[in-house]
């Protein structure tokens, strides 16, 4: 490619970038990709080709996986699992999709990017798990220290970060494997690496005791995409460039979970086929709002959750004492939950650890129109492939759940204003979806398109779909 075409190139990547223009308040600024007209089936084609029409399909053959040890991979799926989501093994489901993928590279003098596998996931859970009453992951029971009580917040926390420090050992010794057997790493300080972080605060849980120097330039692949410490909105939103000079782990200056003009958002692991996709026209909606979250005062999460608890807490008293007409409220399980979305016009999806939850995506999937409580966020396939949250998403700033009833009534009030956003929603729902390879859509296919893109231009800094 000519340095002109190359030019041209990372103009034409940048813009799409800008797409999503910054939040402002509680709403979503309107997209350049979707208009506030009503999608027609013409307009349905037009919205899938913003996805991979005006962005570059992956190069062939750039991605090169490096053969670990056993100790970084296979040992570490023989580890017995009392309690592990599967939603946290995105970091294997990616490597067996790159050893097979027509995106890998077996030359590695002709790679772009390199992969380095490492089964983290399984490992920082099965570290703080062993300690766990069977059944019941957030109840330590055993071997803590004599000024914790067994069973207390405490000896929970204890093991928690006794998990973080192994984990990040883990890490360090998998990028020092790297940098002493390959050449390849001294050429760009790890710039053109990319490694998996696939639990709820990305670095900042599974390799937390690591210092900069560790990771040089690598980015991540990851679904922690905060971009503000706290739901406190004294705290400002992290906005400047990832710099060395600015490199904190506790203060909320500078994030160093997430670096937003690199790393790579994905959606948590679930396994959703594509026939389980659900239209919002596709069955009865019969539910006006879904709230199927529970809140539970003393366990262990209140520690760490800067997000959740307290506003779960919020909204299901809101909810109890105003219920908006045709709501349910309660946990179930997830079977019960995917099936009462799919009977949902919106679903109420508040904060877990983070500010985004996996029950978001699930309720896309399922043709129901996420509710979320995002203050400074990004999100999958926003920054870099413009995908318009905002069209098929309510935001509502934390401290405003208030007016959650309100701003639902409103909606519901517009049939023209829903029908867009629903019509907005089936035409980005197989984005999310983690089944298929890079050729089939979704997932796997969004997360190549944005390797090719940091394989061309890894520093450009496209604004935040969600910033205040």
């Amino acid at each position: 490619m000519s340095t002109a075409s190359q030019a041209a190139l990372r103009v034409a990547i940048l813009l799409c970038g800008l797409c999503n223009l910054p939040v402002h308040g509680d709403s979503l600024a309107p997209s350049a990709i979707i208009s506030k007209q009503r999608i027609t089936a013409k307009g349905r084609e037009h919205i899938h080709g913003s996805v991979s029409g005006r962005r570059p399909r992956p190069t062939k053959e750039f991605v090169y996986v490096y053969d670990m040890p056993a100790k970084f991979t296979s040992d570490i799926k023989k580890l017995s699992m009392e309690w592990h989501p599967e939603q946290y093994d995105y970091d294997q489901v990616l490597h067996e999709h790159f050893l097979n993928s027509p995106a890998r590279t077996e030359d590695a003098e002709q790679a772009q990017l390199f992969f380095i596998p490492v089964y983290l996931g399984r490992y920082y859970n099965w570290y703080w798990q062993q300690w766990s009453t069977p059944g019941n992951p957030w109840e330590i029971v055993t071997d803590c220290e004599p000024r914790h009580r067994a069973g207390s917040p405490e000896c929970w926390w204890e093991k928690w970060m006794w998990g973080k420090g192994n984990t990040s050992e883990l890490v360090r010794e998998a990028l020092e494997y790297v940098q002493k057997q390959h050449p390849y790493w001294s050429k760009h300080d790890g710039a053109d690496h990319v490694m998996v972080f696939s639990y709820d605060h990305a670095r900042c849980d599974m390799a937390l005791t690591n210092q900069l120097s560790t990771f040089g330039q690598m980015f991540s692949i990851q679904s922690y995409g905060d971009l503000t410490l706290t739901n406190d909105p004294t705290v400002p939103p992290i906005i400047q460039r990832w710099q060395d000079n600015n490199y904190t782990w506790g203060q909320p200056r500078s994030w160093a979970c997430f670096r937003p003009d690199a790393d790579v958002l994905v959606p948590m692991y679930y396994n959703f086929e594509p026939q389980d996709l659900v239209s919002p026209f596709g069955s009865e909606r019969s539910i006006t709002a879904l709230l199927r979250f529970d809140y539970k005062r003393g366990d262990g999460k209140n520690l760490v959750e800067h997000y959740g608890h307290r506003l779960r807490h919020e909204l299901i008293e809101y909810w109890r004492g105003q219920p908006l007409e045709g709501s349910q409220q309660g946990p179930k399980s997830s079977e019960e939950t995917d099936a009462d979305m799919a009977r949902s016009i919106f679903c109420v999806c508040p904060p877990g650890a983070t500010q985004d939850t996996t029950r978001m995506f699930r309720a896309i999937l399922k043709g129901c129109i996420p509710v979320t409580f995002f203050r400074a966020n990004d999100l999958p396939f926003a920054r870099f492939l413009g995908v318009p949250y905002g069209e098929f998403m309510l935001n509502i700033q934390p401290d405003d759940y208030p007016q959650l009833n309100d701003r639902i009534s409103r909606i519901l009030a517009s049939p023209q204003r829903l029908r867009h956003m629903q019509d907005a929603l089936v035409a980005y729902q197989k984005n999310f979806l983690w089944s298929g390879g890079s050729e089939d859509g979704g997932v796997i296919a969004n997360v190549e398109r944005e390797l090719s893109i940091r394989a061309t231009m890894l520093h450009d800094t496209p604004h935040s779909t969600f910033s205040r």
